[in-house]
């Protein structure tokens, strides 16, 4: 009996001395293995004697709903029934000044991932809350300053009503500005008795506008949205006329692969699923062997996470969250999109961004890198600008839908 019970004493030792990070998990019907890419993203990044250490442990914790509400319940329970040391999963910045007290009043860690779909705060969060974002808005704003100086003055912007919600218009329009834009037409793919599904939504906006044709036209949508849109587009006399450009989400392989029609569009990738740099070739390499799947923004983000932890790990050895807190204000990682770090504050790296012409031909996608995008750096007037202009009751992360 001696060798089981010592089994079973170190198997609890093990686990009473792993660090356990509470993940906030949400549905997503675009993405469904979005939670499950993220957690095996950051065993990717971890040698693999540590996994076999269990030193870290997830427990998930699922959200009904999105929404303030739901968040503190998810956050409370983590905290005081599962008594996890650090929280973590995709969070919508809407819902952070509702939880950091609960998670500094019990000296926890936060570290969220978010796919930019708001811009930062302006002003302080917290000390113990630390946040690694896909940064979808910077791509917007480099999206507009390209547009404006490319095409010219009056480029119609289109979106649904979901992503209207969100800060990506508003990035996009500050960089038009930047580049000299006095005027955008933005217009909303809005519910409608008589046009039911995007396809008659998109028809109708493509009937209007070809009256007095944009410069160009910008498109944000997600999900089976975009697809729907770019064929209909593909498909309208605009398309041999107007240049159009799409989304970062839009230009995604996700979507792009579900494209059956010949397209040309143009976008702005935050990551490259094709480089061939060493950072990349050994997050796909680890990542496609480990999980056996493809790697993805997601799985990008949880393996970035990973590497973060693997520099912490002296430090979480002796719970030091403290200390741990102090060296991820300034911590910087090289993940396959460059330099990264976490503390949101004026010193928060800026994003490497291509802007990209893509052709899709026979289900196959090309992209060409035409040049570098611009990010805005941080920016204290823009930034309240775009808080103040965009006010919305959308809590949930996006893509969470």
């Amino acid at each position: 009996m001696l060798p089981v019970f010592r089994q079973h004493f170190f198997h609890f030792l093990s686990f009473i001395m792993s660090i356990k990070i509470g993940f906030l998990s949400y549905y997503s019907s675009i993405y469904p293995d979005m939670a499950s890419d993220m957690v095996a993203g950051f065993f990717a990044a971890l040698p693999e004697g540590i996994v076999q250490e269990n030193f870290f442990l997830f427990v998930p914790e699922y959200m009904r709903q999105a929404g303030n509400k739901y968040a503190i319940e998810g956050v409370q329970k983590l905290i005081s029934f599962d008594r996890v040391d650090i929280i973590s999963g995709l969070i919508s910045y809407r819902v952070v000044p509702d939880i950091v007290q609960l998670v500094e009043r019990q000296n926890r860690l936060g570290f969220f991932m978010d796919m930019g779909e708001y811009i930062p705060y302006n002003h302080h969060i917290s000390d113990r809350l630390f946040f690694n974002s896909f940064q979808y808005w910077q791509s917007e704003y480099a999206l507009g300053f390209w547009a404006h100086k490319t095409f010219g003055e009056l480029g119609s912007v289109v979106m649904s009503l979901f992503d209207s919600g969100f800060h990506l218009q508003n990035a996009f329009r500050q960089g038009a500005i930047l580049a000299g834009a006095s005027a955008i037409e933005f217009s909303v793919l809005t519910d409608d008795p008589g046009r039911l599904n995007v396809t008659d939504k998109t028809r109708a906006y493509i009937a209007r506008i070809e009256q007095a044709p944009p410069k160009y036209v910008h498109a944000i949508l997600c999900g089976k949205e975009a697809i729907d849109f770019m064929k209909v587009y593909r498909e309208s006399s605009l398309y041999s006329k107007v240049p159009l450009i799409i989304s970062a989400h839009m230009a995604s392989e996700d979507i792009l692969d579900q494209i059956d029609t010949d397209l040309s569009v143009y976008a702005a990738s935050l990551y490259n699923y094709g480089n061939i740099d060493k950072y990349n070739t050994a997050f796909k390499k680890n990542y496609e062997f480990k999980a056996g799947r493809k790697a993805n923004v997601f799985s990008l983000m949880g393996f970035e996470m990973g590497l973060v932890m693997l520099e912490l790990m002296p430090l979480l050895r002796k719970r030091d969250f403290v200390t741990a807190a102090q060296q991820l204000k300034t911590q910087t990682i090289r993940s396959p999109r460059g330099e990264r770090s976490f503390y949101l504050d004026s010193s928060y790296a800026l994003p490497v961004i291509d802007i990209e012409k893509v052709d899709v031909q026979n289900r196959q996608v090309k992209k060409i890198v035409v040049e570098q995008g611009r990010a805005l750096k941080y920016n204290h007037a823009i930034y309240d600008e775009i808080h103040s202009e965009c006010v919305s009751g959308w809590q949930n992360p996006y893509l969470c839908v």
